[in-house]
């Protein structure tokens, strides 16, 4: 019977090579695909037929992989809508659990042998590591496992040049809040941000570039910066209560957060700093939110529905399916509109 250790001394190529070859793995070239197969083929093996019908199997399941309890709050609308379009659609979405420290899971197999054994057709990626965390963070071998294997990936939130990314549109939100508190007499200007992806580092870029084109200057430490793996609303909450309390003379009449959980613990430290909202001191928001979720009308919203997020993520989930790569690249930014 022929075997794959056959095909490599055919092909004069590695066992795994002539393994990811069969398997249609998007590392190998086109070229050396159809050699392989080729080769196969004329030599009579018969599991390249298994091999090549297996990444084509429908299970009608996605996995969804969620590597911080950070990304689950902030992103919990979007994943609800997201497991609810999937299902109008027919299809399953399946947990895929991050691996954790401690001897209780060390034998646990990486993400994508776990995807494998699940039959998942692609997998639905919220984290706040970056591309560059692959080769240094803990978690970064079997991330990078996946998204290099035949599983498409979608990113949602971050961007990953290695695969689909949906981003909402935080930049456009930011510049067009600036703009909006601007035209309301607003030229102190603090904002509160966390730190951790470069889809962020594109926001406070954002956030200079606006401040510029409308010649104002403002003081470093309005510049909030929370840690990414923090509890967002108690760093948010001990900063905005720091600035206030603080000896500084120059206080902000307006405050910018860009997500719920900094807005919300910002929120309770200048309440309980004696300041009344909006009079003493304006909230500006960029909140992924449903129109009418949050009946508050003292914060200036720049709101991104889920559902448009969830929806464009499934349809880039659907296209990299189609192909044999994971449209690794290829980005989708859902715009929001501005809520008073």
């Amino acid at each position: 019977m022929v075997t794959q250790k056959d095909i490599s001394a055919a092909c004069g190529l590695s066992v795994s090579a002539v393994s990811k070859a069969l398997s249609d793995y998007p590392d190998i070239s086109e070229d050396t695909k159809r050699r392989v197969r080729d080769v196969a083929e004329k030599m009579g093996y018969h599991g390249m037929k298994s091999e090549l019908n297996r990444k084509r199997e429908h299970t009608y399941t996605l996995g969804l992989l969620i590597t911080e309890e950070t990304e689950r709050s902030e992103y919990q609308d979007v994943i609800k809508e997201l497991r609810n379009t999937l299902v109008k659609k027919g299809y399953d979405l399946v947990l895929l659990s991050p691996l954790r420290k401690g001897g209780g899971n060390r034998e646990k197999p990486g993400y994508l042998p776990r995807a494998r054994l699940y039959g998942m057709e692609g997998v639905f990626l919220f984290t706040s590591l970056q591309e560059s965390d692959l080769y240094h963070h803990k978690d970064g071998r079997n991330l990078r496992e996946l998204i290099l294997g035949e599983i498409p990936v979608v990113a949602v939130g971050s961007f990953w040049a290695s695969c689909s990314c949906v981003l909402p549109g935080y930049e456009k939100g930011i510049r067009g809040l600036i703009r909006e508190v601007y035209m309301k007499g607003h030229r102190r200007i603090a904002f509160v941000f966390k730190e951790r992806t470069a889809v962020d580092a594109q926001w406070y870029k954002a956030i200079r570039m606006e401040l510029e084109e409308h010649y104002l200057r403002v003081p470093e430490y309005f510049f909030l910066r929370v840690e990414a793996e923090a509890d967002g609303g108690s760093e948010a909450f001990s900063e905005i209560r720091d600035l206030l309390r603080g000896s500084r003379w120059l206080r902000p009449t307006c405050i910018l957060f860009t997500d719920e959980t900094l807005l919300e613990g910002g929120a309770a430290a200048i309440r309980q700093c004696g300041f009344r909202v909006p009079e003493d001191i304006c909230l500006a928001a960029i909140r992924i939110s449903e129109e009418n979720k949050y009946e508050d009308d003292s914060v200036l919203s720049w709101r991104i529905l889920p559902t448009e997020i969830a929806e464009a993520a499934v349809e880039q989930m659907f296209d990299s399916m189609k192909g044999s790569l994971h449209g690794a690249g290829r980005i989708r930014v859902v715009d929001g509109k501005l809520y008073e």
